[in-house]
């Protein structure tokens, strides 16, 4: 069984979003780090999702960030979305 990559620009969009919506130093979110440790609030999750489809052009249901344990598992999600796969 392969790994699925991270689609970079997801990867680059999704750290930066998140830093500016959490106050975590960019640095500090690693593809390993558990969403829910940055203290991602509900709203922010919302949020976040309706500037993914806008930026990416696909549709994102809000759980779905709630559902990923890391970074690295919702960015693959968003990837798989963006490269259609």
């Amino acid at each position: 069984m392969t790994v699925r990559q991270i689609n970079p620009d997801v990867m680059a969009f999704l750290i930066g979003r998140l830093s500016e919506l959490t106050g975590t130093p960019p640095s500090e979110i690693g593809i390993d780090i558990a969403l829910i440790d940055l203290g991602l609030q509900s709203i922010d999750a919302v949020l976040l999702c309706g500037e993914i489809e806008d930026r990416f052009r696909i549709e994102l249901d809000p759980t779905t960030i709630f559902d990923a344990e890391t970074l690295g598992d919702f960015a693959r999600e968003v990837g798989s979305r963006v490269d259609g796969a």
